[in-house]
């Protein structure tokens, strides 16, 4: 209820405005807070054939300056089929004259008639703006104004920016500067596409395995840290690039816990980056506990051996609790 006091309330306003306008003659400068709807109420259209009807004229980009200039057959043409509701529109607006004159406009700006009232549509070139193109445009560096409800604001050529068109953003020297960094990042985008197929090129293949390691396939340690030489169970191929292995740990204590730290690499192969270390812990644990599988780079003309160094280890609470190390597959390249 309140909502329809508050419609109503300013339909009664617009509707007073402009009976002033028609009773003193006096023409105004175009307020497009008076919609297309608005107007059409104004004309004694309802209100679900009046919000039908703006649509329409929205779609085709009609408002209160061209409206008035509209034909019958217009009207239908563009989805105003309704007989009664063209002839109230016709009336209604035919009864405004052109609100143009040579006096409306200022500074070469160009008139538009609306309903009882005019707008101005001012030369960019010109170098002024407001409702007649009255006020001198303050931008900057060949800023053009545009006119706004509240004022204006500038539209900056390329290199400016700011209320104004005051701030140079784009100098020479930056210029030239960002075409360097957009040289250095198209080089390097190019290698890194490069690289990709270069790795697709490779086609590496994973081969799965379920290898036992003996002397790894049960480890109860605690305070113990001794190093395993563990010869793989299968002849490698001459292009394997890495070996896979799986950390498994079977802990049946819930008020134990275990540690094991390692570090395992291929035998004669000191190389730090081929070396790889876990750190495993569990505390107050009752379960079959799958932990990871860990990649370790190969060479098949070193030997044929894994080294398996434990760190640290602590183990208590119960006998059933240990780890195991097997082999769980390996990769190939071409």
């Amino acid at each position: 209820m309140e909502k329809r006091l508050v419609v109503s309330f300013l339909n009664l306003l617009i509707f007073a405005v402009v009976q002033i306008c028609e009773s003193t003659g006096q023409v105004s400068h175009c307020i497009y807070g008076v919609t297309v709807k608005d107007l059409l109420k104004l004309a004694r259209v309802n209100e679900a054939s009046a919000q039908s009807y703006a649509a329409k004229l929205k779609q085709h980009k009609i408002d209160q300056t061209v409206l008035g200039s509209l034909t019958l057959q217009q009207l239908e043409d563009i989805g105003i089929t309704a007989l009664g509701d063209r002839l109230k529109i016709f009336n209604f607006f035919s009864k405004d004259p052109d609100d143009c004159g040579s006096t409306r406009c200022q500074n070469k700006g160009i008139c538009q008639d609306g309903y009882r009232c005019f707008s101005c549509v001012c030369d960019p070139k010109s170098g002024f703006y407001g409702p007649r193109c009255e006020f001198k445009c303050p931008c900057l560096n060949r800023g053009v104004c545009k006119t706004t409800q509240t004022g204006f604001e500038c539209v900056c050529p390329p290199g400016y920016s700011g209320d104004l068109c005051k701030t140079k953003y784009l100098t020479e020297k930056r210029f030239v500067k960002l075409e360097e960094t957009i040289q250095q990042l198209t080089t390097r985008l190019q290698q890194s596409e490069q690289q990709i197929k270069n790795l697709q090129s490779r086609s590496w293949q994973l081969y799965r395995a379920n290898e036992i390691l003996n002397q790894l396939e049960k480890l109860q340690l605690s305070g113990q840290t001794p190093t395993y030489t563990q010869k793989l169970p299968i002849l490698l191929p001459k292009n394997t690039k890495a070996i896979l292995i799986s950390i498994f740990c079977k802990f049946g204590n819930g008020n134990g816990h275990a540690y094991l730290n390692y570090v395992t690499y291929q035998k004669d192969n000191d190389n730090a980056a081929a070396k790889a270390e876990g750190y495993n812990t569990h505390y107050n644990v009752y379960a079959n506990t799958f932990l990871y599988e860990q990649m370790i780079p190969w060479n098949t003309t070193l030997p044929n051996e894994l080294i398996f160094r434990v760190t640290y280890s602590t183990l208590t609470g119960g006998n059933y609790n240990w780890y195991r190390v097997r082999l769980v597959g390996y990769v190939i390249s071409p």
